[in-house]
C-alpha cells in the first residue's frame, strides 16, 4: 500500500486547521446560505480507506491537529517512526 503525501510552495498544512477550528464559533445571523457556510467555518476533516487504517485511524475519525501534521511530515503518528524512503531508494 502506497500513500502520497506532497507539498508544493506555499502550501499551509495547518490551513485544513484553521478553518475547522473556526467552526466552534457560534453562528453569526446575518446572511444567507453560503454567507452563514463561510461563517461557521469547515467540517472536520475525517479520516477514511486502507492508509488511514493501516495509520491506526477508525473510519470516519474526525482529524485532529497532531496526527495530521505527523503525517504530513511522514511521521507514523502513533510510533513516531519515519514513513517512507528516502529519495532515490528503493
Amino acid at each position: 500500500m502506497a500513500v502520497r503525501v506532497s507539498a508544493e510552495s506555499g502550501f499551509d498544512a495547518a490551513y485544513m486547521l484553521k478553518g475547522q477550528a473556526e467552526r466552534t464559533a457560534p453562528e453569526r445571523t446575518a446572511g444567507g446560505y453560503y454567507i452563514n457556510a463561510a461563517q461557521a467555518g469547515e467540517a472536520p476533516g475525517r479520516w477514511f480507506g486502507k492508509g488511514a487504517e493501516a495509520l491506526g485511524f477508525a473510519e470516519g475519525q474526525v482529524v485532529e491537529a497532531a496526527p495530521f501534521l505527523a503525517v504530513y511530515r511522514q511521521v507514523h503518528p502513533v510510533t513516531g517512526e519515519r514513513m517512507g524512503r528516502a529519495p532515490g531508494g528503493t
